[in-house]
């Protein structure tokens, strides 16, 4: 008998401390807060970074109009 009862006490130990505590409401709110928090930087960096390029290509642009019309002589007309 008392081997059957240090048996299942030694069972239900082990069965509690395997079950793990689930997280608190406040636990969860704070990991989800920190997650949303680094996808929210993540695309602003992101969004700068193509924000950035369009600038870039935009100024690259208008420096090949600039460079074109400079080299184009000017149309000489027969009046």
């Amino acid at each position: 008998m008392r081997v059957r009862l240090t048996l299942a006490a030694v069972a239900s130990l082990a069965l509690v401390s395997a079950c793990q505590r689930e997280p608190s409401f406040d636990e969860k709110f704070e990991r989800q807060s920190r997650e949303l928090s680094a996808k929210a930087r993540k695309i602003e960096a992101e969004s700068k970074a193509q924000l950035d390029a369009a600038r870039e290509a935009e100024q690259a642009a208008a420096e090949m109009d600039q460079s074109q019309s400079a080299a184009m002589p000017a149309a000489v007309s027969a009046d």
